[in-house]
C-alpha cells in the first residue's frame, strides 16, 4: 500500500485578498490529493468544449452504472491534461481522439508510456464509426499521430475468448452510440509485461455518448440502435471498468475448479 502525504498551503484570510484577484489554479498537490483519495475514472481534456462535456457526462453515467451493478463505487470522473497531470492515480482513462489531434510532447509521451507499462488502461475512441468507411481503410490521422509517439505493441481485433468479453457480462459485441466498428487490443498480451492484459482498447463507436447522462441521470445522447444497443454499450463499459480494476482475474485458471464446484451445487 502506498501512503501519500500531501501538505496543502493554508489560504490567506479572505479580507487580505484583493477583490479583483482571479481564482487560484488548482495546484499539483490539490490535484493529486483529489485523485488519490477516491477511485476516479479519467478523461483526456481535448479543448473542444462539446467533446469534453460528452466525455465527462459519459464517464459520469458509466460510474453510476458501475455503482448500481457492482460493489465498486467510483467517485465523479476527473478531466486530465496529459501534458501536465500525473496519470498514475487512474485505473482507466478515456481518450477521445480528433482527426487533427496534435502530437504529444516528449514529456507527455513518456508519461503515457510509463502509465501503460505500470498497468494503466487507456480507451482510445475516435468516435467516428458512422463515417469511418470514408477513410477507405486508411488509418485515423489523429490516432496515428498519438500512437506514433508512445510505446504501443502490435494490435489485433478483440478475440472471442478475450477477458473483455467476460470480465463482468458475457459479450461478443461492443457498441457505443454506433456499432459494427472493430475494437482493437494488444495482439499478444501474454507476451507483454502486464500479466497478460492489454493496456489499450481502441475503437470508433463513441462509447461516451452511449454512457452519457444528464443531471437527472437520464440518457443525454441518441444511440443508433435504441435502448437495446445502449444497454449493450453500458455492459461493455462495465466490462472495461472491471478489466481495468481486476486485469486478467477472469482468465486465471486456478479459479476454475471452485467455479465448477459452485455450479454443481
Amino acid at each position: 500500500a502506498w501512503l501519500i502525504a500531501i501538505a496543502l498551503p493554508l489560504s490567506p484570510p479572505a479580507e487580505a485578498q484583493p477583490a479583483t484577484a482571479a481564482p487560484a489554479p488548482v495546484s499539483d498537490d490539490a490535484f493529486a490529493l483529489q485523485a488519490a483519495l477516491d477511485l476516479h475514472f479519467a478523461y483526456v481534456i481535448t479543448g473542444n468544449a462539446s467533446v469534453d462535456a460528452r466525455s465527462e457526462t459519459g464517464l459520469t453515467g458509466l460510474s453510476k452504472e458501475v455503482t448500481r451493478r457492482s460493489a465498486i463505487e467510483p467517485a465523479p470522473p476527473m478531466g486530465i491534461n496529459v501534458e501536465t497531470d500525473p496519470l498514475i492515480f487512474f485505473p482507466m482513462i478515456y481518450w477521445p481522439v480528433a482527426r487533427d489531434a496534435p502530437a504529444l510532447s516528449h514529456e507527455a509521451a513518456a508519461r503515457v508510456s510509463s502509465y501503460l507499462q505500470s498497468g494503466g488502461l487507456i480507451v482510445f475512441d475516435t468516435q467516428d464509426a458512422d463515417i469511418a468507411m470514408l477513410r477507405a481503410g486508411a488509418p485515423h490521422p489523429g490516432l496515428l499521430t498519438i500512437l506514433d509517439s508512445i510505446d504501443v505493441p502490435p494490435l489485433g481485433p478483440v478475440p472471442p475468448d478475450h477477458v473483455l468479453t467476460r470480465s463482468f457480462y458475457l459479450l461478443q459485441e461492443f457498441p457505443g452510440r454506433f456499432s459494427g466498428a472493430p475494437v482493437w487490443v494488444e495482439a499478444n498480451p501474454d507476451g507483454a509485461s502486464r500479466d497478460g492484459t492489454s493496456g489499450v482498447i481502441i475503437g470508433a463507436n463513441d462509447w461516451a455518448s452511449a454512457w452519457a447522462v444528464d443531471a437527472q441521470g437520464r440518457p443525454s445522447a441518441p444511440v443508433e440502435g435504441g435502448d437495446r444497443q445502449r444497454e449493450l454499450a453500458i455492459r461493455f463499459g462495465v466490462n472495461i471498468a472491471m478489466y481495468a480494476l481486476t486485469g486478467n482475474y477472469k482468465a486465471d485458471q486456478v479459479h476454475v475448479p471452485d467455479i465448477l464446484e459452485r455450479l454443481g451445487q
